[in-house]
């Protein structure tokens, strides 16, 4: 099986250079096909910064409901290493080194949506980027309902 046969990526924003943020309200993600979805963060920072992170879910495209988080994974090495680091956290501090590219990866299960209330969309906004010359934002929707079961997407990436 192939990992593209069930994976889906969408870049909903347009790389930025020097973004200071993706608040796009309508440039959310339909996981009702999808199990999973790793939200991917790329900065290219001239030093260490700051951003407000935060997770909106909806049952329209617009996904204007609050969706906490505990957890991200870093890897602020300036990508120097593949690794990711996991840190528990409800906000987001950059605080790679002085330059470097550095990765935040967020990751969402459907069943953390309010499923009750319909809610199948699913954004990130992020706002006062500090501190980079470029950004990029996308999502990796995997774990499609008719595909593989894989418990996160390293696992997926190994298959």
């Amino acid at each position: 099986m192939r990992l593209i046969d069930n994976i889906q990526i969408a870049v909903k924003d347009a790389v930025g250079a020097a973004a200071t943020g993706f608040t796009t309200a309508t440039n959310s993600v339909n996981m009702s096909g999808y199990d999973r979805c790793a939200i991917v963060l790329i900065l290219t920072q001239a030093g260490a910064g700051t951003a407000t992170v935060t997770l909106n879910q909806g049952t329209t495209t617009t996904a204007s409901t609050a969706l906490g988080f505990t957890k991200y994974y870093k890897n602020e090495t300036g990508v120097t290493t593949a690794k990711l680091t996991e840190v528990e956290a409800t906000t987001l501090t950059t605080a790679g080194p002085t330059t470097g590219t550095n990765v935040y990866v967020f990751e969402v299960l459907a069943e953390d949506l309010a499923v009750n209330s319909d809610n199948k969309f699913l954004r990130m906004n992020v706002a006062s980027i500090s501190n980079n010359t470029a950004a990029c934002l996308f999502y990796v929707l995997y774990n499609g309902r008719q595909g593989a079961n894989h418990e996160s997407l390293v696992d997926a990436l190994a298959t």
